[in-house]
């Protein structure tokens, strides 16, 4: 028999294994792709949230070992912290004040 016409033969352990593999890439196409319009609508819906508050923003980074708090006074604002943590959490839509190094958030405008 030559090279040319053989086939590639599984056992049924080969072939459930193959099966196996062939869901799990379905399955992280789908969730991956779910992921990312998630995060690209909850993009857009932050800058539109921004926008309608009639708050002008910019964005910074959060950095090691910053709170909500720390980022509200490096701003600068002549403004309460209070008031401007406030403004924070509104335009990102905070549900709590905790915030994660290289985490991006939208901040009043200097």
């Amino acid at each position: 028999m030559s090279a040319q016409n053989q086939e590639l033969r599984f056992t049924t352990r080969g072939r459930q294994a193959m099966r196996l593999l062939r869901t799990m890439v379905c399955a992280f196409v789908i969730v991956g792709g779910a992921f990312f319009v998630a995060t690209q609508s909850f993009s857009a819906a932050a800058g539109a949230e921004a926008e309608d508050i009639g708050i002008d923003a910019e964005a910074v980074v959060v950095g090691e070992g910053e709170s909500l708090w720390a980022v509200a006074v490096d701003l600068g604002l002549d403004r309460d912290t209070r008031d401007v943590v406030s403004d924070i959490a509104d335009i990102n839509h905070l549900s709590s004040p905790v915030v994660h190094p290289g985490q991006t958030l939208d901040v009043p405008q200097r």
